[in-house]
């Protein structure tokens, strides 16, 4: 088993699920669920070129852990992210 590829995996879907959990709903969440295809694709045809089947359900196994980790511990708690408080850095008002 190569675990520095289950590693990498596993970084890469935590990292995306996370990002579609504190995305805002409007039109931008649709533009931003083709990235999670297009790595679903790349995934099955790298596993299915190389046979790493065992290290890809490792992955997605253990990216599911860590964002249901995450949820229960901290991210229930994170306000809805909504466009109404976005604000625009300027030179008369930077943050």
């Amino acid at each position: 088993m190569d675990w520095l590829a289950t590693a990498t995996l596993t970084a890469i879907f935590a990292g995306l699920t996370l990002a579609m959990i504190r995305t805002v709903r409007l039109r931008r969440r649709r533009v931003l669920y083709l990235i999670p295809i297009v790595v679903a694709i790349v995934a099955f045809r790298w596993a299915s070129f190389r046979q790493a089947w065992p290290e890809l359900g490792l992955a997605v196994a253990a990216a599911a852990a860590i964002c249901l980790a995450w949820w229960f511990a901290y991210g229930r708690r994170l306000p809805k992210p909504t466009d109404d408080n976005i604000r625009v850095w300027t030179k008369d008002d930077p943050f």
